[in-house]
């Protein structure tokens, strides 16, 4: 008569806690690496709509783009009857490509956000998930260096650098919490992407 060998029952428990404890190793770096590459593509999405108002710049006297606020709500700053949309301002640098208008992060927020955005995503709303510094709209880069001074710089310094000037951003901080490292993206007149710098 021959004797099968099978597991015992601790053997088996410590095989469970073995897996358990690699699960529980593995899944929150899992979440950092997807987190990372969704921060990732957020920049991606960020530079290629840098180039696409330099492109914008260079069709337009070198002004940059009139572009309302939030044009789910209204037209403002702008006094124009219709809200004017990013996605429409940059529709021939863009063209079919308005996909690098939308954050991978840019979720619904059911009860953030008031009516008549309550449950949209902000690229539902504003077929932009980034937020233009309407502040910079019609002006030259000579204008806007002039525009944009930060408080500690002096009156008689003439150009604010291009790396400072930031010109579109996530609406919110959509890759984590306020204050985190990466938790807002900016796109900066030169063309980079990073955290907030001025």
């Amino acid at each position: 008569m021959q004797r099968t060998k099978a597991f015992t029952l601790i053997e088996l428990l410590v095989v469970v806690a073995i897996i358990a404890l690699l699960v529980g190793i593995l899944v929150p770096s899992l979440n950092k690496a997807r987190g990372q590459a969704k921060r990732a593509a957020c920049a991606a999405h960020l530079r290629q709509v840098g180039v696409a108002l330099v492109a914008y710049m260079q069709d337009s006297g070198d002004r940059m783009p009139y572009v309302s606020f939030m044009p789910s709500v209204g037209p403002a700053p702008l006094t124009t009857d219709e809200p004017i949309h990013l996605a429409d301002a940059l529709k021939r640098q863009i063209s079919s490509q308005e996909k690098v208008l939308r954050c991978p992060e840019d979720r619904p927020r059911a009860t953030e956000r008031p009516a008549p955005n309550t449950g949209l995503s902000y690229f539902e709303s504003e077929r932009s998930s980034y937020e233009y510094r309407v502040r910079l709209a019609g002006l030259t880069p000579e204008e806007f260096h002039q525009v944009v001074k930060p408080p500690w710089q002096p009156a008689s310094d003439q150009t604010t650098p291009a790396s400072t000037i930031w010109v579109a951003r996530d609406y919110e901080n959509f890759h984590g919490k306020a204050g985190q490292d990466g938790a807002r993206r900016y796109l900066y007149i030169d063309g980079h992407v990073s955290d907030f710098e001025n």
